[in-house]
């Protein structure tokens, strides 16, 4: 996940500056200050002892858990996303999401395209029926 902010673009500068201050990176422990997607603390998962995520916002929360505390290996995952991804077996739905935040729902905003806005919110609510009727398992899939 990119967005306006993202810090994902800076990953080799803010890389090559620590290490200009510090080459050993494996027994240190990161800390990703204002996280937002977890682009920097993903990163450095692999290079450090730990990671330590921190924002204001649950959608951050949300992506640390699977970015960077989960280390659990889903063996369908492809079959999930070829789902989400099928129009056919998740239709659009003009929720939450495409009303606050594309263009045509009622805020008029465009921070998301209306198609992708609507599969944002279809996707969403497929997630909640799959936890729902245990399809997933909440503690696999969000650690």
């Amino acid at each position: 996940m990119n967005y306006i902010g993202s810090k994902f673009s800076l990953l080799d500068f803010i890389e090559n500056s620590i290490k200009s201050v510090n080459s050993s990176l494996n027994d240190k422990i990161f800390c990703d200050i204002f996280a937002g997607t977890c682009a920097v603390g993903r990163h450095f998962k692999t290079k450090v002892k730990q990671v330590i995520a921190n924002d204001l916002e649950f959608y951050s929360f949300v992506l640390a858990q699977n970015y960077i505390v989960n280390h659990t290996r889903i063996s369908n995952i492809q079959e999930l996303f070829d789902e989400l991804n099928n129009e056919i077996k998740t239709p659009l739905i003009k929720g939450k999401i495409f009303e606050n935040y594309s263009f045509c729902g009622s805020q008029n905003r465009q921070y998301f395209s209306d198609e992708n806005g609507a599969k944002i919110d279809a996707i969403r609510q497929k997630i909640q029926i799959w936890l729902d009727s245990k399809k997933i398992d909440k503690k696999v899939y969000f650690h």
